[in-house]
């Protein structure tokens, strides 16, 4: 089996039961390390040839346990059993870690890292934009072979699972006052966070215009990270400029959704009518939680992509949940 192919999301589906093994990269880790360690045991042995009795006593058990463990960590894989209604993560293929109830799930969603790459998991109803259980390996396109199938042949599978098993709805709050929007003749604007947006434009336009001066940080550094220094920070005071002014608006005479601001950048405007779904995408930096974007997907009659506009970055699941449902409320 060839390197991408032990990279990519395998899965299983038999009657009632779908087994997806999404941790395949683990035997390629496993692997390296081996090869790895084998490289370091000849570099001592030509190096230091009298050392190798005394340094790998020490070091191959150790090696020897990790290079185990990540093998078989590439076994770990997660069942959705439709027969006992239980999702069961097993790791190595044994051990069962994570076992949650159907109705105890919300959906899959998209898991984005800041270096563009995603994955697919799924997430618990008690904490839908949390951390969820990764059921897919990384991808860095939508439009990967694998991608395509996994989401064509697995996802709508193992929703329809939870649909037959998911509780009954709760019926929602009615919502009389709005946190995120104001209203003016039925048209309701987003209340974007100006001050966050005017700190930020202060800080990067005052950074800016302290190294055109005499007094520049940068002044002895080189000519082009003195450049680099005055562009970055003016750059982004533009930016910040930009989303000072931008505006997102819902016309309930018109039924029209639309965004925009000076530079252009991100304009949309929709008939309430294209609208499809939210998409939420969880973002992490460096592994730590990031916040979680609100998008809205619409889609034209005839065009052949869907087109996406973010609303906000949120961090708390409630948040997000009361920023849904006021979009609903509007758009009814």
């Amino acid at each position: 089996m060839s390197i991408k192919e032990l990279m990519k999301t395998r899965w299983s589906v038999e009657h009632d039961r779908i087994t997806i093994y999404p941790y395949g990269w683990y035997f390629v880790v496993s692997v390296i390390m081996a090869v790895l360690f084998i490289g370091f045991a000849v570099a001592v042995y030509v190096l230091e040839p009298y050392s190798l009795g005394t340094v790998m006593p020490i070091l191959l058990p150790f090696f020897l346990v990790m290079i185990a463990l990540f093998f078989a960590g590439g076994y770990t894989h997660i069942v959705f059993d439709n027969n006992n209604f239980t999702m069961t993560k097993r790791w190595m293929g044994i051990v069962p870690v994570v076992t949650k109830s159907f109705d105890q799930l919300h959906g899959v969603n998209v898991m984005r890292q800041s270096t563009g790459g995603f994955n697919f998991r799924i997430y618990p109803r008690n904490d839908k934009f949390g951390k969820g259980v990764a059921i897919s390996s990384y991808y860095n396109k939508d439009t990967h072979p694998n991608c395509v199938a996994f989401t064509t042949e697995v996802i709508p599978l193992i929703h329809k699972y939870l649909d037959m098993n998911s509780p009954l709805p709760v019926q929602q709050e009615i919502i009389t006052e709005y946190i995120y929007f104001t209203e003016s003749n039925g048209v309701y604007t987003y209340k974007q966070r100006r001050l966050t947006m005017v700190i930020f434009f202060v800080a990067c336009l005052a950074l800016g215009i302290h190294e055109l001066t005499p007094y520049a940080f940068s002044l002895d550094k080189g000519d082009a990270f003195h450049i680099a220094m005055i562009a970055g920070p003016l750059l982004f005071a533009l930016v910040f400029l930009n989303a000072l002014f931008m505006t997102i608006t819902f016309d309930t005479k018109t039924r029209m959704v639309e965004k925009k601001s000076p530079a252009r950048i991100g304009n949309l405007k929709m008939p309430f009518e294209y609208f499809q779904n939210f998409h939420m995408i969880r973002k992490t930096t460096n592994g730590a939680y990031a916040g979680t974007e609100v998008h809205m997907i619409f889609h034209e009659p005839g065009a052949k992509n869907t087109k996406s506009m973010m609303i906000r970055q949120v961090q708390n699941t409630r948040k997000i949940d009361r920023l849904v449902e006021e979009i609903k409320n509007i758009m009814r």
